[in-house]
């Protein structure tokens, strides 16, 4: 197995399409040579027999073309590009939905470039530098640093901007000295929260309104479990509607990932949006035809990104429904499509769709 080769620097915020196109399709080339299991996939859903018919949808700029897995193939098969020895990190999501977690493989190259990429984008988003930060969760999440799950990776990319760092929940209850912790550095100054959005809704809050908690100095920063609090009928404006009444945070910033492009992620921005990173492009197809639709429809949301050397990840189609617009102008100043998440798709798993 050959090592990968950026075209490239993932790492600009200015890539342009013609860029990305070639990266990307570079990048499928080395799929093609390096995972046989990825090479099969391809030739038998997407009659891609050859390199040389990546490097033609490349020319042609069709980027709905190139071959995609949908994201549960990482729940039943160890897909790896680089040999196993070379791996240092597994991030696992939570397999809650079937039962099976989706496993994916990070070499050093890989594992460095992801991290790099969502430091840039948090810095952006949270600004760099370092306050008191308090995790609203378990220090058990990290029990194993070489094998995360879903929400212990998304909040250990946070924790290098905190000074100091506290857990809050122990058997899902405040722990006492953190929680004055809290309080004394409320009331000094700014404080950051991070957590998953369902610990936030289903954990914390009851725990904090009864404890008569002061947000006004906190930025929260959350993401994932909107899956199941949607259940609840408790969507996004509701989620920062309650917590500023009830505990007077005034700065909630969701995010917006996926355990399978870890790198790849969206901050809500000053205006409420969600923009597609600039390492990612963005795709909505017809959750019946497979086929890509056009800019405003709701269908199944497809990520392209550009990070994934050491497995084959550069194009995964979720099950969640989204849509993308690309000529929105964000008063924000950021320029990438802003893209809405509807929540999860009601029915069966996604399989392989062909041409």
């Amino acid at each position: 197995m050959r090592l990968y080769k950026s075209l490239i620097n993932p790492l600009s915020e200015n890539i342009s399409e013609l860029s990305f196109m070639r990266e990307i399709g570079n990048l499928h080339k080395y799929y093609f040579i390096n995972n046989p299991l990825y090479n099969n996939w391809v030739k038998f859903f997407f009659n891609i027999n050859s390199t040389k018919k990546i490097d033609q949808i490349v020319e042609n700029n069709n980027l709905d073309l190139l071959p995609f897995l949908p994201s549960s193939s990482f729940k039943y098969d160890d897909l790896i590009n680089v040999n196993k020895s070379q791996i240092i990190k597994t991030l696992k999501s939570s397999g809650t939905s079937s039962g099976s977690p989706s496993k994916i493989y990070l070499d050093k190259t890989t594992s460095d470039l992801m991290s790099e990429r969502l430091r840039l984008d948090t810095n952006n988003a949270i600004g760099n530098y370092r306050r008191p930060l308090f995790v609203l969760d378990e220090k058990s999440i990290f029990s194993d640093r070489k094998s995360f799950v879903a929400r212990g990776a998304a909040i250990a990319g946070l924790l290098k901007y905190g000074k100091p760092i506290n857990f809050l929940f122990h058997d899902n209850k405040f722990i006492s000295e953190s929680l004055a912790l809290l309080n004394h550095y409320l009331k000094q100054g700014e404080v950051l929260l991070v957590g998953t959005t369902i610990n936030v809704w289903l954990l914390f809050l009851n725990q904090a309104i009864k404890k008569k908690l002061d947000l006004t100095n906190a930025t929260l920063v959350h993401g994932g479990g909107w899956k199941k609090i949607e259940n609840l009928g408790v969507n996004n404006n509701l989620f920062k509607e309650t917590l500023l009444n009830k505990l007077n945070l005034k700065k909630s910033i969701n995010f917006f990932g996926m355990v399978e492009q870890l790198g790849s992620v969206s901050y809500e921005c000053a205006f409420g949006n969600l923009h597609v990173p600039s390492c990612s492009r963005y795709l909505i197809r017809d959750p019946e035809s497979g086929k890509a639709i056009e800019d405003g429809q709701i269908g199944l949301l497809q990520v392209n990104s550009i990070l994934s050397y050491s497995y084959p990840g550069a194009s995964i189609l979720t099950d969640d429904l989204g849509s993308v617009d690309s000529n929105h102008q964000c008063p924000c100043g950021n320029k990438n499509p802003v893209f809405n998440f509807y929540g999860r798709q009601k029915f069966a798993e996604i399989r392989g769709c062909g041409t």
